[in-house]
């Protein structure tokens, strides 16, 4: 089956620090995989699809963390074995 994704993702299992518009809480999330579209991320919360979240930064791969900025946006919520679910992010421009 052909992945119909615009972008190629790669697999990065790291933490981002994200700040959600719905109730203002800050969250370390371990990223999944990203692309330059997107990103998916494991939450122990459950996010609604349209919901925005601020993406401050990102744990590098030698442990740094760098400021990110960016703003995404909820596309889909899957739930997940482990008692998560995860979470299909679009960065907005």
């Amino acid at each position: 089956m052909k992945d119909k994704r615009k972008h190629q993702r790669i697999q990065f299992l790291r933490k981002v620090v994200i700040t959600s518009s719905v109730d203002d809480e800050r969250r370390i999330l371990d990223v999944l995989d990203y692309s330059m579209g997107g990103m998916s991320v494991f939450s122990k919360k459950d996010y609604t699809v349209g919901d925005l979240l601020f993406l401050e930064s990102l744990t590098t791969l030698d442990g740094d963390e760098k400021p990110l900025g960016l703003t995404a946006e909820v596309r889909h919520v899957l739930e997940h074995e482990s008692n998560g679910f995860v979470i299909g992010l679009e960065f907005k421009k």
